[in-house]
């Protein structure tokens, strides 16, 4: 480098205040190093930025936020899917159910095709193969979509969310919070277990409200329906074979040898001749008691020669396509008919009384109920049957002394019902003076039942009955209101509420736009 060139360098340093050569290079080095340090500083960053992508991946934020479905246009997220996505799920692979409709429990239901028959059951119209996953997708969002549009019907017709949602809220989160912590979970955690990683207790939260004011809706809906008797009539007139029921006795001989026991304990099947002899003797033995029966004598009767026959009287059976009902409902049955009725190996004795509907009358009864507390008792305890004991004595004590309460001051069907909303721990009627109305056979607990049918009840009649069911164990103070209408009418009111409130709900969603979107492929 020339020395005019190196000049002109070091005037143009001086000018920025640097005039050794050292100081120059130390000035190179410091610009090198910030070039670094930037560049080195924007790699860092994108590492920061991916590791916090990953670790909101990894925490199934973006999954459970992801739109999963839209209705009409509002956006629903994977975990809100989840919530049924879960229940369903857990029902159909409840063993008894995953036995009827076919699925292996030991695998994948992404890899179990749904028969034809059970397409037909479940109505899915899809002709092509469809999945039991795909099944549980589908009625998830079609379950999510039905109770996001009932609760907007509740909504707009001043029936959202009040105290009552609530309570029932609270009571549902101080259930999981119990269950959670006796299995050894956070809420958060015990969730995530039952309803899959997407689920949050806010969204948990969301849902349960969701349901409570759709379901009290529904109800309210199908409740404010009407119907005339002309109405009762025509529909079962249409549908007699769901209503009618037939009243007959039989006498059931079986038609196959006993199993027997070596001398090892070893069960011994019988052989073909020793089944052939027994069915054979059924039917000899069937044929000799239809004579008698044909003879006057009574088939209760004639059945006390036959102790291994089975001597059944139905009052109510019902059209269930067995070989006796198909006889019974046949339309050429008079009343006295009878016959012996094959059900290969063995036959039947059957007498025919007579088929129709059920024209008893339902009745209407007020109670109050003092359940026997159990909630502090410990069954491993050695005084456990003793404490169970002094629970019982002292509902039943509250129990008599409502009762004397009652007759005590105006003794009215008014203070009674107002008697019960202040001592009943009947949820189900303790806001509504204890009321239970159009009440049918066998509907309640076995001794309430008793105590409502009995022939000899009259309206005001009182008493205290007790109950050992275990939702309902403990002592009711009944008072009977009196008859309602013919129990065929309450079944063809009901299957009309039913029919009418399914055609809808089935119109709320044939009139919505319901999408599933790719944020579905989170749920599950």
């Amino acid at each position: 480098m020339s020395a005019s060139r190196e000049k002109k360098i070091r005037q143009d340093l001086a000018a920025q205040g640097v005039t050794d050569p050292k100081k120059i290079r130390e000035a190179e080095e410091k610009a090198k190093a910030r070039k670094n340090n930037i560049l080195y500083g924007v790699i860092a960053g994108v590492f920061v930025i991916v590791a916090a992508v990953l670790l909101v991946y990894n925490s199934g934020v973006l999954q459970r936020s992801a739109t999963a479905v839209t209705i009409n246009g509002e956006k629903y997220t994977a975990g809100q899917v989840e919530y049924f996505y879960a229940n369903v799920k857990s029902s159909l692979l409840k063993s008894s159910y995953a036995s009827f409709y076919g699925i292996d429990t030991s695998k994948s239901l992404d890899q179990q095709v749904v028969s034809d028959t059970m397409k037909t059951a479940l109505g899915i119209e899809d002709e092509g193969d469809v999945t039991w996953e795909q099944y549980v997708r589908d009625t998830a969002v079609k379950q999510l979509a039905m109770y996001v549009l009932t609760a907007q019907e509740a909504e707009a017709n001043g029936m959202g969310a009040d105290e009552h949602t609530q309570e029932e809220l609270d009571a549902t989160m101080e259930e999981l919070n119990a269950a959670a912590k006796q299995n050894g979970y956070s809420t958060k955690t015990y969730l995530k277990l039952i309803y899959g990683k997407n689920m949050t207790v806010d969204t948990f939260k969301e849902m349960v409200q969701l349901v409570d004011v759709a379901t009290h809706y529904q109800s309210h809906y199908a409740e404010e329906l009407t119907y005339t008797v002309s109405d009762l009539e025509t529909y079962y007139q249409g549908n007699k074979s769901s209503f009618d029921v037939a009243s007959y006795e039989s006498l059931y001989f079986k038609g196959t040898a006993d199993s027997t026991k070596d001398d090892d304990g070893n069960t011994v099947e019988p052989t073909d001749e020793e089944n052939a002899a027994a069915k054979a003797k059924a039917e000899s033995d069937a044929a000799a008691v239809l004579a008698r029966v044909q003879g006057g004598e009574a088939l209760e009767d004639v059945a006390k020669d036959y102790e291994s026959a089975s001597y059944t009287s139905t009052d109510a059976g019902s059209n269930n396509g067995s070989d006796v009902a198909n006889w019974v409902f046949d339309s050429a049955r008079k009343a006295g008919d009878s016959a012996v009725v094959a059900s290969d190996p063995n036959c039947y004795v059957v007498v025919f009384r007579s088929v129709g509907r059920q024209e008893y009358a339902t009745k209407d009864v007020r109670h109050i109920l003092f359940k026997v507390d159990e909630s502090a008792l410990d069954s491993e305890a050695e005084t456990y049957e003793a404490d169970l004991q002094a629970a019982k004595d002292a509902a039943k004590t509250a129990a008599e002394d409502a009762l004397a309460q009652w007759k005590a001051g105006e003794a009215t069907e008014d203070s009674f019902a107002a008697l019960a909303n202040e001592l009943s721990t009947d949820a189900g009627s303790n806001t509504n003076g204890g009321l239970y109305t159009k009440i049918y056979k066998n509907q309640m607990v076995t001794e309430f039942n008793d105590w409502c049918f009995d022939a000899s009840r009259q309206s005001g009649d009182t008493g205290i009955v007790y109950g050992e069911s275990s939702n309902y164990k403990g002592y009711h103070v009944m008072y009977f209101v009196g008859d309602d209408v013919p129990y065929w009418q309450v079944q063809a009111e009901n299957a009309l509420r039913n029919t009418d409130t399914e055609a809808w709900l089935d119109g709320l969603l044939d009139s919505a736009e319901v999408v599933q979107e790719a944020g579905m492929k989170h749920v599950g």
